[in-house]
């Protein structure tokens, strides 16, 4: 192992178990800081107090990042064996480094509790999902999983970090920029979502399967929590119906390749019998 491998390495974990600690630190603290005066704000996953927006999903929605630290957990240690050294050197590179100082970032600024801060905090998003888009990209471009364990600890944490940062920054903006709140554009917000999770399904080379799913868990939590509000109520449970459907056409595509594949062996099996002594 070269020396820039291991140091690859090593960062990786190091970025993680930071991201883990500081996480820690701040959800403990958060909760014992003044809030700053906001009007219509709700308390939401782990006792964070948000302004209530028309994009703000149901609580249970946030817990996909337990999800997300549970897989990446699973990359940092995946990424020492050798089936995982191709992808995590030349596919991950120090993105995933870059990412978790980007989310130490959004956490401390955020834990500030200053509407100043929220605004940064939109564009540091911003950054972390730019970021963890393209080490998704790479990964699933140019590193086909190659087996269960690839899928697991490499493919998921990746898809599913960057789908869920893609809805984290979409809904910090409209917490940091109360013009956005309103009925129209949340409800247009909620359509680009959901066209986002469906083309990544029906349209995307690869189908992609958990990028959608993770678009339309956020897309529930949002009808679920906006009932109240029929157009975005419509447009939440109409974009999340879309993706699943096409969620459903990928699998039974599948299950209908993999009945003809098995078929076509059995067919050559009993095409070679006769030659059998």
């Amino acid at each position: 192992m070269s020396r820039y491998n291991l140091f690859l390495r090593a960062s990786n974990v190091v970025a993680f178990i930071l991201v883990i600690i500081v996480n820690s630190v701040v959800h403990v603290n958060y909760s014992k800081k003044p809030d700053e005066p906001v009007n219509n704000s709700t308390r939401i996953a782990c006792n964070w107090t948000v302004p209530e927006t028309h994009l703000l999903p149901a609580d249970y929605t946030f817990g996909i990042w337990g999800l997300i630290y549970g897989l990446l957990f699973g990359f940092v240690i995946y990424q020492w064996f050798e089936a995982a050294e191709t992808a995590t050197v030349e596919g991950i590179k120090f993105y995933y480094v870059i990412a978790s100082v980007l989310n130490i970032s959004w956490l401390l600024i955020w834990s500030n509790k200053n509407h100043l801060g929220v605004i940064i905090d939109s564009f540091v998003l911003a950054a972390l999902c730019a970021i963890t888009f393209k080490a998704y990209d790479n990964v699933t471009t140019f590193y086909p999983p190659k087996n269960l364990a690839d899928r697991l600890f490499i493919h998921y944490p990746f898809t599913i970090y960057a789908a869920w940062a893609l809805v984290a920054t979409v809904l910090n903006f409209w917490v940091a920029f109360s013009f956005l709140d309103t009925v129209f554009l949340s409800t247009f917000a909620v359509i680009c979502l959901g066209f986002v999770g469906h083309s990544f399904v029906d349209y995307h080379k690869r189908h992609d399967v958990v990028f959608a799913a993770t678009i339309a868990w956020a897309l529930v939590g949002i009808a679920v929590r906006q009932q109240d509000t029929l157009a975005i109520l419509i447009a939440s449970s109409v974009s999340s119906g879309l993706i699943l459907g096409g969620i459903l056409r990928v699998w039974v595509n599948q299950g209908r390749a993999w009945l003809e594949l098995r078929r076509n062996r059995l067919r050559g099996i009993d095409e070679t019998d006769p030659l059998i002594p």
